[in-house]
């Protein structure tokens, strides 16, 4: 009986555990894998900025706007590479504090720190 028991319970932990890692690699954002990936990727997002910045700026549409900054993240996702290294990190935290302003409602904070992720993204030399 307990090894019957024993055997269910790792078939179960290794079908659980099988079925996260497959739901975690299919929800994972996949980078751009060459120079014009990411040279896409770079042009989407100061796309989707812009936008954003615009929402932002309008001050009345909170969910539009954290609609916004979840695509952009998503998309600050696809660059790559070593030359973006400090930079990169510093936009993604810009679009970290601009999405926790935005849930807050404070529409003109989150649209400063658009306006600074916007200018970080600006210094990125396309490849």
């Amino acid at each position: 009986m307990k090894k019957t028991i024993k055997t269910v319970v790792t078939a179960t932990m290794i079908a659980v555990s099988g079925g996260m890692m497959l739901g975690t690699y299919t929800t994972t954002a996949v980078a751009a894998e060459t120079a014009a990936g990411v040279n896409q990727a770079i042009s989407d997002l100061k796309k989707l900025l812009a936008e954003a910045i615009e929402i932002a700026a309008a001050g009345t549409d909170q969910e539009a706007l954290k609609a916004k900054i979840y695509e952009a993240r998503q998309v600050n996702k696809e660059i790559t590479g070593d030359q973006y290294g400090a930079r990169l990190q510093r936009l993604s935290q810009r679009l970290r504090v601009a999405n926790g302003m935005a849930k807050r409602g404070d529409m003109a904070g989150a649209e400063e720190k658009l306006k600074e992720a916007l200018k970080i993204l600006n210094t990125f030399e396309r490849s």
